[in-house]
């Protein structure tokens, strides 16, 4: 133990004179504002990089292997230089959709892996042409439609007992009118109305309303009224897809009446995950009575083996294997019983809420949910309250969820409320969340949270050897390096000096090489602690990763195949869901940071990466930090590579 922590007590004793020292010798020197005009030619000509270094990697990428490589990078391009050049991105992504096509007519479609990797390739490729360009979107959805599967094949036992994956369909397709509606909300409008002049009911349209509500008060009200009045008792037990819509619009409450839609919804509009209240109080009481007569409807649990909720839509109900394609659609009694049902269960999740705003109503859902066996007070409905808490973000929201949780889920929750407490600076009040609700080792972790989080704050000579002492009763050095990244934030603005004393001391324990995915993680925090502080330190740091990721990509090549299954024909496979593919990722990801303070050193730190895969992946990172764009987001199992595989 003393010879792990003698190098950080020698460090932190040289930092107490440091701190001394610059606390005396600090003078107000004023700072010069910058030239509004040198900034804006400073930008232009890194900007001028960061396309030229575009240009390179497309032309790179001519000699890659695998189709679903060239696609991702061409994906990549054509969205980083739409708005430089429109017609140049438009080209890279009408042949990323000639190049989808023809995979799509070649691919095995009862592999399993190949048809994800295809459908996540579509989604990308169809919602970044969207986002620029509405009829683009559309002209790319139909274009690499795959052709309808007659029905579902298996094949023999083992790894190659695949079923057939059919096409997307219409999810996409109203994933592409939500993301329309960012940026051609009336476009997104004309579609929702023929949508629904057609009696259908896009599962987009709470996402298309959010924009509207922000961007065409005129279009919203006309939108939300139509929505509306389609929404009665009877639509919502005839269609599905009324069901979803319906949920999806109660399901994050009314708009408090003191509180403008411009207010509620300028996060929402700016990010399609986030989903704020649309509804006005009266709107969102009516909408919820119809949904509340409709669920009342059931009169049995059904032949389901279970029942899946989503986040925020209505309960899904999901049947076996035997059951996903039946032969004989069924009638319309059995469909209006299936949709009452999934109205039911979503509900279950919402009893607060109807306590609320229909407290008359509540006790007949309660009574309905009882008739068929159902438990109000589930794991799922305090899983949904969770959700909320921690949506709301506060360390009170989340202490209301503990006090009703179910005693195996309890203690969780309140560790949760008391971190976030110190999150929030109310060290006192995470004492007493600790100390009122936590075993004897949750309140151990939190006091020794609440004790560095002070320290931080008030770091001084005189309590040095208290954070000697605090850092080396730590259980491990990953612990030591979070606390000292922590001191040297909060001393950086201060005693730079002292800052970078602490960093030191955190770069003595990464210098190592590393014997885990955590020991790179590590690398990864000081080398970003290191860019505001000494950006050299950050790219030593990360060249020393790198090259030892090098090491371990030889070596996966090598096994591929028994170990791993990261190559495909000799060429790295960028869908690969593997942990050495995902820290590849982070390592260039955080040089994409690192761009914004050294872009030659990034650059040249990206270049360092042997094999062409990853190295391109960190250059086009590094060209999205510069140009500002963020790719789309797919719905994607494999989240490793973030320009590649978003």
């Amino acid at each position: 133990m003393l010879k792990k922590i003698a190098p950080f007590m020698i460090l932190l004793a040289s930092a107490a004179i440091a701190l001394a020292q610059t606390a005396t010798s600090q003078t107000a020197t004023a700072q010069q504002s910058p030239d509004p005009q040198q900034q804006q030619e400073d930008k232009a000509k890194l900007e001028k990089k960061a396309v030229a270094l575009l240009e390179q990697v497309v032309t790179d990428s001519q000699v890659l292997k695998l189709p679903e490589n060239k696609i991702r990078v061409n994906i990549a391009a054509g969205d980083l230089l739409w708005d430089k050049n429109p017609a140049r991105a438009r080209s890279l992504l009408t042949d990323a959709g000639a190049m989808l096509g023809q995979v799509m007519m070649e691919v095995d479609r009862t592999d399993r892996d190949d048809m994800m990797t295809l459908n996540q390739l579509r989604q990308e490729l169809v919602l970044t042409a969207g986002r620029h360009d509405a009829e683009l979107g559309y002209q790319l959805l139909h274009s690499t439609q795959q052709q309808p599967q007659t029905q579902t094949t298996t094949v023999g036992p083992g790894r190659g007992n695949r079923q057939v994956f059919l096409d997307q369909g219409s999810n996409l397709e109203q994933a592409l009118l939500t993301t329309v509606a960012t940026t051609d909300p009336k476009f997104a409008y004309q579609k929702a109305v023929e949508s629904l002049d057609k009696g259908d009911f896009p599962t987009s349209l709470s996402s298309i309303l959010t924009q509207l509500q922000t961007k065409d008060a005129e279009l919203f009200k006309k939108l939300s009224d139509k929505t509306l009045n389609r929404l009665a008792s009877d639509s919502l037990l005839a269609s599905r897809q009324a069901t979803s819509v319906a949920m999806n619009l109660l399901s994050p409450g009314p708009m408090p009446a003191s509180t403008t839609a411009t207010q509620q919804t300028s996060t929402a509009a700016s990010n399609t995950n986030v989903r704020a209240p649309i509804l006005s109080e009266s709107a969102y009481h009516d909408l919820m009575d119809s949904a509340i007569t409709a669920a009342l409807s059931v009169t049995s649990m059904g032949p389901t083996n279970n029942i899946q909720r989503g986040g925020g839509g209505a309960a899904r109900v999901m049947r076996g294997p035997q059951q996903q394609q039946q032969q004989n659609p069924p009638d319309d009694a059995t469909v209006r019983q299936n949709n009452a049902r999934s109205l039911l269960f979503s509900l279950q999740g919402m009893l607060s809420q109807i306590d609320q705003y229909m407290p008359e109503r509540a006790q007949s859902v309660r009574q309905k949910l009882t008739e068929l066996g159902v438990n109000t007070n589930t794991m799922q409905t305090t899983g949904n309250q969770y959700r909320t808490a921690m949506q709301q973000g506060s360390s009170d929201s989340l202490v209301t969820a503990a006090s009703t949780a179910p005693p195996q889920i309890q203690s969780r929750i309140y560790q949760q409320a008391a971190q976030k407490a110190i999150d929030e600076g109310n060290t006192d009040k995470a004492l007493d969340i600790a100390t009122n609700h936590l075993d004897e080792a949750g309140k151990t972790a939190i006091m020794q949270a609440v004790d560095f989080k002070k320290l931080t704050m008030t770091a001084s000579p005189e309590k040095m050897n208290e954070i000697k002492q605090k850092l080396a009763a730590l259980p491990s050095d990953s612990d030591r390096v979070k606390y000292l990244i922590d001191l040297a934030t909060a001393t950086q603005k201060d005693n730079q000096k002292l800052a970078l004393r602490f960093m030191e001391d955190a770069r003595s324990l990464i210098a190592r090489r590393a014997m885990n995915y955590n020991d790179f993680q590590d690398q990864l925090k000081v080398a970003d602690a290191y860019a505001t502080l000494d950006a050299k330190k950050s790219f030593e740091i990360m060249d020393a990763g790198i090259a030892q990721l090098n090491e371990l990509l030889s070596a996966a090549a090598i096994l591929n195949g028994f170990e791993v299954d990261i190559f495909k024909e000799g060429e790295l496979s960028l869908r690969a869901n593997d942990d050495l593919v995902g820290m590849v990722s982070r390592y260039g990801a955080q040089l994409s940071a690192l761009a914004k303070v050294d872009f030659d050193g990034a650059r040249g730190c990206a270049d360092k990466f042997q094999l062409p895969e990853p190295r391109m992946n960190a250059r086009l990172m590094i060209v999205q930090s510069i140009l500002g764009t963020q790719p789309v987001t797919a719905n994607r199992v494999n989240p490793n590579f973030r320009v590649f595989g978003r």
